[in-house]
């Protein structure tokens, strides 16, 4: 009795795994309305322009260093006067250096060392 359950089980236990089998193996129909795309879009919210201006902190600190290293010559060249030392000989030389790097920077000769590859 309880063998002839166990087959009687097993046949039921096959069919409801071939019909599992099926109905997860078919594909289902989608169908998409013609106006879908308008309609979503008619629900989304309405843009704002917004226009972001870039901001310019570098160029600003650039043109404020240039100012500080003029004034920093000025002070300098004042404090040697006449006298040759060779630390102030030298400082005027590296601000100098700077100044003439920071104008080259801003004239944008820098366009010109840059190698697109």
């Amino acid at each position: 009795m309880h063998e002839r359950r166990m087959r009687d089980g097993g046949a039921a236990m096959d069919v409801l795994e071939e019909r599992l089998t099926r109905a997860l193996e078919r594909v289902p129909e989608v169908t998409i309305s013609a106006d879908f795309a308008a309609r979503v879009a008619g629900r989304l919210p309405e843009r704002r322009a917004f226009a972001a201006r870039p901001a310019r902190y570098g160029l600003m600190t650039m043109r404020i260093s240039m100012a500080v290293l003029v004034i920093a010559l000025v002070v300098v060249a004042m404090l040697v006067g006449g006298r040759s030392s060779v630390f102030g000989v030298a400082l005027e030389w590296v601000l100098c250096a700077e100044l003439v790097a920071l104008a080259l920077w801003l004239s944008g000769v820098r366009t010109f060392f840059i190698h697109e590859a």
